[in-house]
């Protein structure tokens, strides 16, 4: 199973500067409407990646590093997901950040797996 044609080279792109960006919160400060609309883009695509990338994983053989190393990734973020973003702005700016990683490591796996 390869990744979805959803995440091109061109929407990889763009998630990876929406990761840049919500992984350096704690020192750009942004509008709280942009935190929001940021966390909004990680949620989507860590809602579209961490099955895909479950899925090809899954199809490795039960002992293999780079299986489990993924599907605890994708635990992970699929965790992260739902702890939410709290009651205010420095908590919304944690989840941003906390979502950003984990988008990071589904990246770096889904590349991982595609060269499987």
């Amino acid at each position: 199973m390869q990744p979805s044609s959803e995440v091109t080279r061109v929407g990889q792109a763009a998630i990876e500067d929406v990761i840049r960006e919500a992984t350096a919160m704690h020192q750009l400060l942004p509008s709280f409407g942009r935190v929001m609309a940021q966390t909004d883009r990680l949620r989507d695509f860590i809602e579209a990646t961490a099955p895909e990338v479950e899925a090809i994983a899954r199809e490795l053989p039960e002992t293999d590093p780079v299986r489990l190393a993924a599907l605890a990734a994708v635990k992970e973020a699929r965790y992260r997901l739902g702890l939410g973003p709290g009651d205010g702005y420095d908590s919304a700016v944690t989840w941003a950040r906390s979502l950003g990683r984990a988008a990071d490591e589904l990246i770096h796996h889904e590349r991982q797996l595609s060269v499987s």
